[in-house]
């Protein structure tokens, strides 16, 4: 409450003191570090100036700003208010703020419009991702696989081997088969399932105690003939080696959210997938496929958004996959299995978001460059334990100091070596 009564009054003092002119207020919300700040000041520049050229180049801004704060309901009003729909076109920064604010049937609506060339894979292959997600997230299992159906009669002859597309067709025929799954096993309309894009987040834990977490060690089938694949160490952990991982992922939650949160280690599992039920993105998988995929799974069908399922991918090919699928999913490579990863992983699932500033600060915007911690990158890698600021206010934690690591080591559990140099040539009937 002080700090939004500071901001207000530090408008007020910015305006008695400079002449209320719109660039200077401009050049002023780009020089605040506090989003927040920010924010007011571009409000009073709108409100102020309706006309001015500075206000249009501030509507844009001040959405950016916005959902940048995970402040998505203002994001999309202004969004509106300085792009009306003009019944043509399809919007696909207005589809991204329905889908994260939970208007399905407005991204239903957007995505039925006519715009441009009527045969346009890229274009409609975005439309596709963002209806399946709305009408899954509804629930609508029948007309999500219809939709693939549609899209699939249109552009299944573009996936030609080798071709641009090839890889694009082949995710969406999973899909269709995902989709078939569920609506066989669960009827054409059932529980919600929502993906990374759309809301669903569980955020209502954030200070709750002991949240459910399952481990499942993923590796592939291998039927009748087919050669095994080599695989990345550390399969032959045992419950022990998961339950360190919590142990330790408690410990800096206990600091970031002063004791509000914590998790609980349920059971260690396998999973043995086939070709195009879990494909890691730097092996062309689709991220949507594999949410579908991970829903097909009748145990953790009736896990999803009860409880965080990491999936621990051991194929190779699993690189350096490190992702959140929405209602609690989590899909790790085995090399990414640290720490700070898991929990940069769950508090997406409890809806924080990336801190990146870079689009507006290539447009002049400054930032608190200390105002970082586990949704923060640097080069690639997470350093800080601590939490930015908006995502504090997203979750309800206090702020505490950040910690800095040169690296992970310092909280990672390692898996026992002796025993993976022991077994490493085992068969995998025999790795569990």
């Amino acid at each position: 409450m002080q700090a939004a009564r500071f901001r207000c009054l530090f408008v007020a003092a910015f305006l008695s003191v400079q002449p209320a002119l719109p660039n200077r207020l401009l050049d002023a919300a780009k020089q605040r570090l506090v989003a927040a700040d920010k924010i007011s000041i571009l409000k009073s520049l709108i409100r102020q100036f309706p006309t001015d050229p500075a206000s249009a180049q501030a509507r844009g801004e001040l959405a950016s700003i916005l959902a940048n704060a995970n402040r998505y309901d203002e994001a999309l009003q202004v969004y509106q208010a300085s792009h009306p729909a003009d019944g043509i076109t399809i919007d696909f920064t207005l589809i991204d703020y329905l889908l994260k604010t939970g208007r399905y049937a407005d991204v239903l609506q957007a995505t039925s419009l006519p715009s441009g060339p009527i045969h346009d894979f890229v274009r409609d292959h975005k439309v596709l991702e963002a209806r399946v997600q709305a009408l899954l997230a509804g629930g609508r299992y029948q007309m999500a696989r219809e939709s693939v159906d549609g899209w699939l009669a249109a552009y299944g002859r573009d996936g030609i081997e080798g071709g641009r597309f090839e890889g694009d067709v082949r995710a969406v025929q999973f899909l269709r088969q995902h989709l078939v799954t569920l609506e066989r096993d669960d009827g054409p309309r059932a529980k919600p399932i929502f993906t990374a894009a759309a809301p669903g987040a569980l955020n209502h834990w954030s200070r709750r105690q002991d949240v459910p977490i399952y481990f499942f060690k993923v590796m592939s089938a291998h039927p009748g003939g087919q050669l095994h694949e080599p695989l990345l160490p550390g399969r032959y952990a045992d419950d022990n080696f998961f339950s360190d991982q919590v142990d330790a992922m408690n410990r800096g939650f206990r600091y970031i959210s002063q004791g509000q949160f914590s998790l609980e280690l349920k059971t260690v599992g396998a999973l043995y997938l086939k070709e195009g039920d879990l494909d890691p993105s730097a092996n062309g998988g689709s991220a949507l496929t594999s949410r579908v995929y991970a829903q097909t799974i009748p145990e953790l069908y009736q896990l999803a958004g009860d409880a965080f399922i990491v999936l621990v991918d051991y194929r190779e090919q699993a690189a350096d996959e490190a992702a959140y699928l929405g209602d609690g999913f989590i899909h790790v490579s085995a090399r990414k299995l640290q720490t700070f990863i898991l929990m940069h992983e769950v508090l997406h699932g409890l809806g924080a978001t990336h801190n990146d500033w870079t689009a507006l600060q290539n447009q002049g915007f400054q930032f608190d460059p200390q105002d970082r911690g586990l949704m923060t990158f640097d080069h690639g890698e997470l350093r800080d334990l601590g939490l930015e600021e908006k995502n504090r206010a997203l979750l309800g934690w206090p702020a505490v100091s950040v910690v800095h690591f040169n690296n992970d080591t310092a909280l990672v559990p390692q898996p026992p070596a002796a025993d993976i140099a022991a077994n490493e040539a085992s068969p995998l009937s025999e790795s569990l």
